[in-house]
C-alpha cells in the first residue's frame, strides 16, 4: 500500500473527497456506539458477566449467541477501518501511511479471525467495549478535523487520544492476566495471545507518541533556534560590512 498507492497517484491530482470523508467519520462513529453500547447491554449491564474474571460460556442461549453475532459484525466495522488508507492515498496523504497505521490495521484483522474462529467472548470482551469507546473519541476527531483548518484551535487534544490508547493497552493488558491467578474457565492460550497483541500495540503506539510528541517538536524548536542564531550571524556580519565602509 505504502508504494503501490503513491505510484498510481503519482500523475494524478488528489481527489476531493471531504463530504465522503466527513460521512464515512459520522458512520464510524455511529457504528462505534451502538456496538459498545450493545456489548454492555449483553455483558456487564445485563448478561450477567463478572468484569472482574469472566470465561468462556460455550452457550448456545439467546444472549450468548447475541454476543457471538455482534462480535461477527463488530469485525466488519474494523475492516471498515481500512477505508481511511484509500481516502489518505486519494487525497495524496502518503505520510499519513505510516507503520503503525497499516501494521495496527493488519494485526486487528487477523485477530479479529482468530477470536471468531475460537470464541469472542469471556474475558476479552472488556478489550471490544472500551476499544469501541475509544473510537468514538477518534473518529468525532476525525470528523472535526475534516471541516477544515478553521477547526485546528479547537483540536488540542489530539495527543491525549494517543495517551488514552496506550492507556487502554496497558489496563487490557492486565486484565487479560487475571485469569492466569483466578480461575474462571478462560482458555490460557487465548491469554496469551491477547497479551501478546497487546504488547505489540502498546509498543507501536509509544514509539507513534514519542516520535510526534517529543522528538518532532524537539527537532522543531532546534530547526527554528538555528534559523534564529543565522539570522543573527547575518545581521551582525551586515553590520560589520556598514562599519568597515
Amino acid at each position: 500500500m505504502q508504494v503501490a498507492g503513491p505510484r498510481l497517484m503519482a500523475k494524478r491530482e488528489a481527489f476531493n473527497v471531504k463530504s465522503v470523508v466527513q460521512l464515512y467519520n459520522v458512520l464510524m462513529v455511529v457504528a462505534n456506539l451502538y456496538f459498545m453500547i450493545q456489548f454492555l447491554r449483553h455483558s456487564y449491564l445485563g448478561g450477567g458477566y463478572n468484569i472482574f474474571c469472566q470465561g468462556m460460556t460455550h452457550s448456545t442461549d439467546e444472549n450468548s449467541m447475541c454476543i457471538l453475532s455482534l462480535c461477527y459484525w463488530y469485525f466488519w466495522v474494523r475492516l471498515g477501518d481500512f477505508l481511511d488508507t484509500f481516502f489518505f492515498l486519494l487525497r495524496k496523504k502518503f505520510s499519513h501511511i505510516t507503520t503503525l497505521h497499516y501494521t495496527h490495521h493488519a494485526l486487528v484483522v487477523w485477530s479479529g479471525w482468530v477470536w471468531l474462529l475460537y470464541g469472542a467472548d469471556g474475558q476479552t470482551l472488556l478489550g471490544l467495549i472500551v476499544n469501541s469507546g475509544i473510537h468514538v473519541v477518534m473518529y468525532t476527531y476525525y470528523f472535526l478535523a475534516a471541516l477544515g483548518p478553521h477547526m485546528q484551535p479547537y483540536l488540542w487534544w489530539k495527543r491525549y487520544i494517543t495517551t488514552a490508547q496506550i492507556s487502554q493497552f496497558i489496563f487490557l493488558m492486565i486484565h487479560i492476566l487475571i485469569p492466569l491467578i483466578y480461575d474462571c474457565g478462560y482458555p490460557k492460550g487465548m491469554i496469551y495471545l491477547a497479551f501478546a497483541q497487546g504488547v505489540i500495540g502498546l509498543t507501536l503506539f509509544i514509539n507513534f507518541y514519542i516520535q510526534s510528541y517529543i522528538r518532532k517538536p524537539r527537532l522543531s524548536h532546534k530547526a527554528e533556534h538555528e534559523k534564529t542564531a543565522i539570522a543573527q550571524e547575518e545581521k551582525r556580519s551586515e553590520r560589520a560590512k556598514t562599519k568597515t565602509t
